[in-house]
């Protein structure tokens, strides 16, 4: 292949802006009280770590709070890197290390062993907080706010309308695939779909909840159409966007001393009590409890659905 040719290949592979220029604020955030969206198009299915310390909750988090500082700081937020977003399926080779953690957690807390009760603690906690969570990465039109903002060479602003990624976590989704069955078809399309309320509830002491139900037109479900203009309107290359992969080995250098420890011990379960007794006589060298940016975004996100807009995920 001649330069020419590949650099025609690249050129073509890149995302197509349709002449807009560059744009900013297509993460949608989920706001306290009710959202009225427009669900459009097909969804891509993500899952994710949620790796930062949190401090508010006095939670040190998986790895240690200096890797969330500086130019090449980790996300708040990551991939799995078990996860084939392009197939949105898991991969047959296992590299991430959250993933491997998860194994062991589940591998010493299976009946056959006998770990103590501080083991048994420690080990529980590690296997809630290495856990994939599962979100949806949809396109929306966001009925309060429709707009996005579009850049020009010369630093200059302009709201134009625009789809926006909504990150729906499970606990919506459940509500939403309610609504399908409910409406009996596809609520997604642009031709004929219906505006769905989602609400966020927060709670002083407690988690933040979200739930989903159809906008109704007086007794009825409002179905239509979405207009000539919105008919118009690119939708975001999901998976090219929300896609970014961290490298594994970046996240296993930033883990905690004794989790990076742990993971020579991936299916040997048996083993666990051992090193940890061991990891226990050498003390861990703990990062100060300073709160970072992505700290302060990843106190919403682990729990609800702006994962992407404030943690640096977006593919670059």
């Amino acid at each position: 292949m001649g330069t020419l040719d590949k650099i025609r290949k690249f050129k073509a592979s890149r995302p197509q802006s349709s002449g807009r220029g560059r744009i900013r604020g297509i993460f949608h955030d989920w706001t306290t009280g009710d959202n009225i969206i427009r669900l459009v198009g097909e969804f891509v299915q993500v899952q994710t770590h949620f790796i930062s310390p949190a401090p508010k909750r006095r939670d040190r988090g998986l790895c240690q709070a200096d890797a969330f500082k500086g130019d090449d700081r980790l996300p708040a937020i990551v991939n799995c890197m078990d996860w084939d977003i392009s197939q949105e399926e898991t991969m047959p080779e296992k590299t991430c290390p959250v993933c491997a953690l998860n194994r062991l957690a589940q591998q010493v807390l299976h009946p056959n062993e006998k770990p103590t009760e501080e083991e048994k603690k420690f080990f529980e906690k590690l296997r809630s907080d290495t856990n994939p969570r599962t979100y949806l990465k949809w396109n929306i039109l966001d009925r309060d706010d429709p707009t996005i903002i579009q850049l020009d060479d010369e630093g200059g602003e302009e709201k134009i309308p625009g789809f926006k990624i909504a990150t729906v976590g499970m606990e919506a989704w459940g509500d939403i695939d309610g609504i399908f069955d409910q409406c009996g078809f596809d609520i997604s399309k642009p031709e004929k779909g219906v505006d769905i309320k989602v609400t966020k509830t927060e709670t002083p002491g407690r988690r933040t909840t979200y739930s989903a139900q159809v906008v109704l037109e007086g007794t009825s479900i409002k179905v239509g159409s979405l207009t000539e203009e919105e008919q118009k309107l690119t939708p975001h290359d999901l998976k090219q966007i929300c896609g970014r992969v961290t490298e594994a080995n970046a996240v296993r250098v930033a883990l905690h001393g004794d989790l990076e420890q742990l993971l020579v011990l991936e299916g040997e379960g048996s083993e666990a009590e051992r090193l940890l007794k061991e990891m226990e006589e050498t003390p861990e060298k703990e990062s100060p409890e300073k709160e970072t940016p992505a700290e302060e975004a990843s106190e919403e996100d682990e729990d609800g659905d702006a994962l992407f807009s404030n943690t640096g995920s977006k593919k670059k």
